[in-house]
């Protein structure tokens, strides 16, 4: 009788903030022993890395990399206790995500060492989490930044690490891979491996699941492909097909824009 009366004397004035809380100290009270292998904050965490990579939404680059920094961080103390092995991998696989996408952002403000420091831990993260594609993607990601500072050879040391990563599925990280390799041999005046780059890629490309077709950063959309293929070919001199994957490219207004 005693345990009835506390939530009813909470609830007397209404579901105001101590009647909440004693609301939710009773969930939590048999939350806990009843999922004990899963950190409540890890679904809210993996859903704010699903929402990061929808890019910008019209933000100041500086605020989203706050906002990505801080959730970041809010990892920590999940990772610095012990984790059943399936949830380390989640939280892990989250952590690669977040810091490839501060890596972005950071690669977008022009900050190009720490964009490379943030790729590395990405990298780490990827691995531990096993998954390879994820870790592909930061590797095809982090290939970026030398590509566009002039970097090329290292840009494409990076892509193919990527590529042998990925394997030869048709998945979003591939085909980046493969896109980015070839703007990287372009530049490095390495026309035939190029062509057979960019040949990989729209293979894959024409390959590629639906679900890994959204215009995000994590994964792989055709307008994001027609870019990768225009610099490709016009590096290489090639200007007629570049105006080909334009006319064939099924995109005209991307719902949202992520670099």
């Amino acid at each position: 009788m005693k345990r009835r009366n506390l939530p009813r004397g909470a609830l007397a004035a209404g579901l105001n903030a101590p009647a909440l809380a004693a609301l939710s100290a009773a969930r939590t009270d048999v939350d806990q022993p009843l999922s004990p292998d899963v950190p409540q904050d890890l679904p809210d965490l993996e859903a704010a890395a699903e929402s990061y990579g929808y890019g910008y939404h019209g933000q100041q680059p500086t605020l989203v990399l706050a906002d990505l920094v801080c959730d970041f961080a809010g990892l920590r103390p999940l990772l610095t206790v012990p984790q059943p092995a399936p949830v380390r991998a989640r939280l892990c696989r989250t952590a690669g995500q977040m810091a490839g996408m501060t890596a972005i952002v950071l690669h977008d403000l022009g900050s190009r060492r720490e964009s490379r420091a943030w790729c590395a831990t990405a990298a780490q993260a990827a691995a531990e989490s096993g998954d390879p594609q994820l870790h592909a993607w930061v590797l095809a990601r982090e290939a970026m930044v030398p590509l566009n500072y002039g970097a090329p050879k290292a840009a494409a040391g990076l892509a193919e690490r990527a590529r042998h990563v990925t394997g030869h599925r048709p998945t979003a990280a591939a085909t980046l891979a493969a896109a980015v390799a070839a703007r990287a041999y372009a530049l490095n005046h390495q026309p035939e491996q190029a062509r057979a780059a960019l040949e990989a890629a729209d293979a894959l490309m024409d390959r590629l699941p639906e679900g890994e077709r959204s215009d995000t950063w994590l994964t792989y959309g055709e307008q994001k492909h027609h870019v990768h293929l225009s610099h490709a070919f016009t590096t290489l001199g090639e200007t007629r097909l570049v105006h080909v994957t334009a006319r064939s490219a099924p995109w005209s207004c991307p719902r949202r824009p992520a670099p």
